[in-house]
């Protein structure tokens, strides 16, 4: 017998005799008035079709047992007429209370009206009660079907909770692709309102992108009861588009999904269920596909900028370099892939310096700055490195980095170089001025508005012709212009005009300006398609060109006037020669026999007064020299040292064993000639024709020396060696080392005496702030 509301539980039916493959048992309550009717289906329900049954004869006991909830129902099942509450009654209650409770009508009456009335009211099914196997069999079925079709129904609105819940877009459509149901995810990746979608086919979305093929091979593969899945490209309301990966799957009778976890077997041979509709679910990959276009763009741009590249796994350990990093850091793929990139560590940078790297990286953060990295072969560059994580297909976890590397070690050292440029400019005052490769300037120094008059926003647009004084023909400036853009530097000196009209003079070097810093020539000249522009430095010498004007006319005038001196000297010393020789004539013809007269006395006297007149020409002559050598050496040339020295040997007629170690000065090679001549007379004066005289370069500094083997110079009188009238000969006048001095000077050289490598007297000419690698 059925269980009754009066027993404590329900029956079960026997599995083995269960008319149908079900997944579990499935639970009826059975609501009639007739008790022994009910207690004869129940049993047959259980029996034959293994259901677990309760029964009770009245509507208010049916909701009672639904609302104590002991036992789960799967399928109501109901008379028509019943005392009290009917079957109607008994239905629209439940439909309020338990939606998704099945509720099957087997009422007693044929009435076509009754079964209209409960199809409408939310009854699933509808049965006209009788007796016997057929009809008994028959509600068993529609009991299966009813509970079938509920639990899937549970079960996909579980799935589209889930898929809600993970946050993707869910379109549900009949059979005719007919949008039945979007979720608000859908409505917020389309743009478009849920009630705009309902009613359309997703054709509404349609991009263009993808041709009339790509979708009738979607929709054969749905209709087939396939399953679809692939990237879509589709428009938003506002014109917008969006990437989804699309899973498109048909939905059976019931409400089951095929491929979507039912069971289905969608690759057997056999029968597939009808396709009542498709449900669609879509992941929006539009960020991550934009991430993997402007990566693939990022590394097209990088290999073909020639930026060394490499990739890392999450632990760091290199996967993959480019061939600009093999030629950048010396370190072939199969040196680096396996490795760090400790391997280029340069030691310049401290651990605290990698730590904040690591860490940045490892936040998913990309990473810029320049790093001082060391080659295969020890020698060490910079680059400006960039460093981004590669993450997973939802752009979550971090699987990988890439690190962009653009070597700037060349634009790093013309930088500084520029910046120790810029900087000696300042210092030295210079004006300086930038122009464009057509001439037109872009940048002037405050010394060059202080030298010209112009401001720098007078000048910066124009061309260097506004400083054009008149003085120079139009062969001047072509002659420049081609030589600086033949990539060579032009030096000379230029007459300007100053924004007021004056003129001055500036000692200018131009030198083009290139992209590399380097020449595109063999011998490091720039070639023409290298220049960018060109840098003017000019150094304002009009004092210095008024100074030397007036120091050639002093030193004219100072020559005229030793000229004179010397001449109206000389006039009288010839005057007393000749009388002199006179006095010398009478000596020798004197009668002997006067007693009165000396002619030896007098011959000695007159030879007396002879050394005199010979030791005042001789001072005349140094006097003179004195002052003709004297005068600045305005334009000095580069000489050979060797070669004058050995005009200076010659011209003192002595056979000084002299040895010289070429090099190089800037002097007047007379002047110089002189100088070396009055020091190796000195030498033989003071030693004698026997001496030994070495002339050669200084070491670590621009100059020169010259010294000899004799006794040397006392350290007592080294201070005062060069001043005139002193010597230690008995004839000499003291002023041949006084001339050695007034001839360094001019030329700007600083002279002193110490003591040679043999001992003798070594003279040591500097050349002021000089320096050499010597």
């Amino acid at each position: 017998m059925a269980s009754t509301l009066t027993e404590t539980g329900g029956r079960t039916g026997n599995d083995e005799q269960r008319g149908g493959s079900f997944s579990s048992s499935v639970t009826v309550l059975l609501v009639d008035d007739d008790e022994a009717f009910v207690e004869l289906v129940a049993d047959y329900l259980e029996r034959e079709h293994g259901f677990a049954t309760h029964t009770v004869t009245r509507a208010d006991r049916a909701l009672e047992f639904l609302e104590r909830g002991a036992e789960t129902v799967d399928c109501l099942v109901s008379d028509y007429r019943m005392p009290g509450t009917d079957g109607l009654e008994l239905l629209e209650t439940v439909t309020d209370s338990y939606p998704e409770l099945p509720f099957v009508m087997f009422a007693g009456q044929g009435s076509e009206e009754v079964a209209s009335r409960a199809i409408q009211r939310g009854a699933d099914d509808y049965l006209q009660k009788d007796t016997g196997r057929i009809r008994y069999d028959l509600l068993a079925t529609r009991i299966r079907n009813c509970v079938t079709i509920a639990r899937q129904q549970r079960q996909l609105r579980n799935l589209y909770d889930a898929i809600e819940d993970a946050g993707h877009a869910l379109v549900v459509t009949d059979r005719q692709g007919t949008i039945t149901y979007a979720n608000p995810s859908m409505a917020a990746l389309s743009g478009y309102e849920v009630e705009e979608l309902i009613g359309e086919t997703p054709a509404l979305l349609k991009s263009g992108v993808h041709d009339d093929e790509f979708y009738q091979d979607l929709w054969e593969t749905v209709s087939n009861g396939e399953v679809w899945q692939g990237e879509v490209v589709n428009e938003r309301k506002d014109g917008s588009r969006y990437v989804i990966d699309q899973t498109i799957a048909p939905v059976t009778a019931g409400g089951r999904t095929i491929g979507m976890g039912d069971g289905d077997d969608v690759s057997g041979d056999g029968p597939r269920p009808a396709v009542e509709g498709f449900v669609a679910i879509n992941r929006d990959v539009t960020e991550r596909k934009e991430r993997e276009r402007e990566l693939r763009q990022f590394r097209n741009a990088v290999e073909r900028a020639g930026h060394a590249v490499l990739m890392t796994d999450a632990e760091g350990r290199i996967e993959y370099v480019n061939e600009a990093f093999e030629r950048i850091t010396g370190y072939d793929r199969e040196d680096a892939v396996g490795r760090t990139p400790a391997i280029l560590r340069s030691g310049e940078h401290d651990e605290a310096f990698y730590r904040e790297l690591w860490e940045t990286i490892t936040d998913g953060e990309v990473w810029q700055g320049e790093v001082i990295n060391e080659r295969k072969d020890g020698t060490q560059y910079v680059v400006d490195q960039t460093i981004a994580p590669i993450t997973d297909a939802d752009g979550e976890a971090v699987e990988g980095y890439v690190a962009i590397n653009r070597d700037v070690t060349e634009r790093r050292e013309r930088e500084r170089e520029l910046r120790q440029f810029r900087k000696a400019v300042r210092h030295a005052g210079h004006g300086v001025l930038i122009t464009d490769a057509a001439g037109t300037i872009e940048y002037v120094n405050e010394a060059f508005e202080g030298m010209t008059g112009y401001s720098s926003a007078e000048v910066i647009g124009r061309t260097p012709a506004i400083l054009k004084s008149g003085e120079h023909d139009e062969g001047f400036y072509r002659e420049i212009w081609e030589t600086i853009l033949e990539g060579e530097v032009w030096q000379g000196e230029v007459i300007n005009e100053r924004k007021d009209g004056t003129q001055y003079v500036v000692d200018q070097t131009i030198a083009p300006i290139t992209a590399t810093g380097q020449g595109g020539g063999g011998d490091g000249t720039p070639s023409p398609d290298d220049i960018e522009g060109f840098v003017a430095i000019n150094r304002d010498v009009t004092r210095l060109k008024e100074y030397e004007r007036e120091l050639e006319g002093q030193n004219e005038r100072l020559k005229e006037y030793g000229h004179t001196v010397a001449h109206d000297l000389r006039n009288p010393l010839t005057l007393l020669e000749a009388e002199l020789e006179t006095l010398r004539t009478v000596a020798e013809t004197a009668d002997c026999d006067d007693e009165r007269v000396d002619p030896a006395a007098v011959r000695d006297r007159c030879s007396n007064v002879d050394e005199v007149v010979d030791r005042m020409r001789t001072l005349i002559d140094d006097l003179l020299t004195m002052a003709e050598q004297g005068q600045l050496v305005l334009d000095p040339d580069p000489v050979s040292l060797e070669t004058v020295a050995a005009e200076a040997h010659r011209q003192i007629g002595s056979d000084v064993d002299l040895s010289v170690e070429d090099t190089t000065v800037d002097a007047d090679p007379d002047r110089l000639r002189e100088l070396l001549s009055n020091l190796l007379r000195n030498a033989v004066e003071h030693v004698g024709e026997d001496v030994v005289v070495r002339v050669g370069p200084l070491d670590f500094e621009d100059g020169f020396f010259l010294e000899d083997d004799g006794p040397g110079i006392p350290e007592s009188d080294r201070e005062r060696a060069f001043d005139r009238g002193f010597t230690t000969a008995e004839d000499g006048t003291g002023f041949g080392l006084a001339i050695v001095e007034r001839i360094a000077n001019a030329h700007g050289w600083d002279v002193a005496v110490t003591e040679g490598s043999d001992g003798g007297a070594r003279f040591e000419f500097r050349v002021e702030g000089g320096e050499t690698d010597r």
